[in-house]
């Protein structure tokens, strides 16, 4: 058995549009034509993607006393938008799939296919398997007829029509048949896995960084993909209303706490109302899905826990997932064991966070020579997946630990060696590198290292690693180690940065002392109890902000703010003989003070 046999269209074609005659043309000649449309395309080239349809709609609504250069100027902005979208079949069958669909790549590292994830690049996979062993020559005539449709108008609108639905109701049945009937056929199975595992695998590498294995597409995954076309009518709208009714609590909840952002970080910590909210909510899905049907009241199969790992996989909800756990399947206890979906699922996620912090923190170091004068290099996207995967691994860690399975005979051994492997990472990797630059970073006198930026963002993601380690009774005694010799090096170069030689200007040794506060601000640490009031160099500093007419920005007024406090707290204790200097700086700090008023 190689394929099923291919359905064929029986959708009639829409008629072509008459080319333009050069007649017609805007400036009488095909030479005029061909010039003019080159302008048009240079033009829509410069247009951002976000808004080429607004364009559009503004071209087509509203009559022009040139027809022919406005037509020109729209086949333009169509035939611009369609050319960044050429797999238009592909496009049009992962539609079936859009609520369900995510870009995890911290799941891309999890040891095996996490339960109800459909990821977007194993769906592409999955649709390269089956355009070579489903239906070749449907894919092949729908990707024609969507490329002729779309000649005359935007893609988005080509896939919406009821063409396009039609097309894909015949792609669903076909690719139904055939995953049913493959399952069949052993050898069949794994060359049609082991394609799509290599399309995916090799798309996966290209959107994130430091990927050595993925999490495989086996036949678990291939089931529920199965299910989803099977159940796609009632599944899909089912799980909108769960996506808008989820966006939607959560909005509220921020709003009502008085943060008026519209976009919601998925770090934000949410209050136990809107957690007791989200979780009924969730034990009402839960019901829902189980009203569809018999195949869903199976609680041994994965579209029985739909609802709360949809929560968990595609809204991150690991608060929630825990609620939900705890008190609607395992009664207050770890009553479900490894093999259900969904600790299955949970235990994918932290296996999966641990692997990432491990394979990032390799390939990030693995080139550097910190000890021969290297500078840290930490690009936006490796900050962004390594506080991603820092941040996952502290909320999976806590919802594991509150379902039991942390302390747990069966699951815990396990658990603590990922727990061992990542605190040696952190303690034979990430320590040594940054004891060497956070030293550099403090002493660097007249200018800041280059990559004093990627220190202080490091230096707040260790502590917070190291804490969540600690939490887990991993307390790593390295940590403590380096905090106490960056405390006490700082305080060194702090005292070695308020003496301002004559020749400096104010400016300079301010930037160098804001410098060292930022490093130890990264670690929870303050400069305050640092600053004297007898320090002749600072005190040159403080006098010349305050009686500059330059504006004062806000960690300079912190610096300021805290040497003025020293002085109020000597003249209080003592009538020093400076005292006259003292009471200077306090006139000028209150007159500057009523000015910024």
């Amino acid at each position: 058995m190689n394929s099923t046999p291919t359905a064929t269209l029986s959708i009639p074609l829409p008629a072509a549009s008459p080319a333009p005659s050069p007649a017609s043309s805007p400036g009488g000649g095909g030479t005029d034509v061909a010039a003019f449309r080159r302008q048009m395309d240079e033009v829509v080239a410069r247009i951002p993607m976000h808004a080429i349809r607004s364009v559009l709609d503004a071209v087509e609504g509203t009559p022009s006393p040139n027809g022919e250069r406005a037509r020109h100027l729209r086949d333009a902005l169509v035939d611009h938008f369609n050319r960044l979208r050429p797999m238009k079949a592909r496009r049009l069958f992962t539609s079936l799939f859009e609520p369900f669909l995510v870009d995890d790549p911290v799941l891309y590292r999890s040891a095996e296919s996490v339960p109800a994830l459909v990821q977007r690049v194993d769906m592409g996979g999955i649709w390269s398997a089956l355009t070579r062993y489903g239906f070749p020559g449907l894919a092949a005539e729908v990707q024609s007829r969507l490329d002729g449709m779309a000649r005359e108008a935007i893609l988005d609108a080509v896939l919406a029509s009821p063409d396009a639905m039609a097309m894909r109701e015949l792609m669903r049945k076909e690719a139904l048949d055939f995953l049913y009937a493959m399952a069949g056929d052993r050898k069949l199975t794994d060359r049609f896995l082991a394609l799509a595992n290599d399309e995916a695998l090799h798309d996966a590498r290209l959107r994130t960084q430091y990927l050595g294995r993925k999490a495989p597409i086996d036949s678990d995954l291939l089931g529920f993909v199965r299910a989803l076309l099977e159940h796609n009518a009632v599944l899909v709208p089912l799980t909108e209303r769960m996506r808008r009714d989820i966006d939607e609590m959560r909005m509220g909840d921020m709003q009502g706490a008085g943060d008026p952002r519209p976009a919601i970080p998925s770090s934000a910590a949410p209050s136990s109302a809107e957690v007791d909210c989200q979780s009924a909510l969730m034990v009402g899905f839960v019901r829902r899905v189980r009203d569809l049907g018999l195949p869903f009241r199976d609680q041994s199969q994965l579209l029985a826990w739909f609802a709360p790992l949809y929560g968990l996989n595609v809204k991150r909800r690991y608060d929630v997932f825990l609620r939900h756990v705890r008190e609607h399947v395992g009664s207050g206890g770890p009553a479900v064991r490894e093999s259900h979906p969904l600790l299955r699922a949970l235990l994918c996620h932290f296996t999966a966070a641990c692997t990432t912090i491990r394979e990032v923190v390799d390939g990030m170091f693995g080139d550097m020579d910190i000890q021969d004068g290297g500078v840290l290099s930490a690009p936006a996207p490796t900050r962004a997946l390594l506080h991603e995967a820092v941040e996952r691994f502290d909320r999976a860690l806590t919802a594991l630990a509150g379902t039991g399975f942390l302390a747990s005979r069966s699951t815990g051994p396990a658990l603590r060696a990922e727990l061992a492997a990542v605190s040696r990472e952190l303690t034979g990797t990430v320590m040594p590198a940054l004891a060497a630059r956070m030293q550099a970073a403090m002493n660097a006198r007249h200018a800041p290292v280059p990559d004093h930026e990627d220190i202080v963002w490091l230096l707040e993601l260790v502590w917070r690693w190291g804490r969540t380690l600690g939490n887990a009774g991993y307390a790593n005694p390295e940590l403590k180690s380096l905090r106490l010799y960056a405390v006490e090096t700082g305080r060194l170069a702090f005292l070695q940065a308020m003496k301002a030689e004559p020749q400096e200007r104010p400016a300079h040794r301010m930037a160098h002392m804001l410098r060292i506060r930022r490093l130890m601000a990264a670690m929870g640490e303050t400069v305050d109890g640092w600053i004297s009031p007898v320090s002749q160099g600072l005190h040159r500093v403080v006098h010349s902000y305050l009686e500059a007419d330059g504006e004062i920005a806000g960690d300079e007024w912190a610096v300021i703010d805290a040497f003025v406090a020293s002085v109020r707290s000597e003249l209080s204790r003592s009538r020093n003989w400076q005292s006259a200097d003292f009471v200077d700086i306090l006139r000028l700090h209150e007159a500057r003070r009523r000015g910024e008023a």
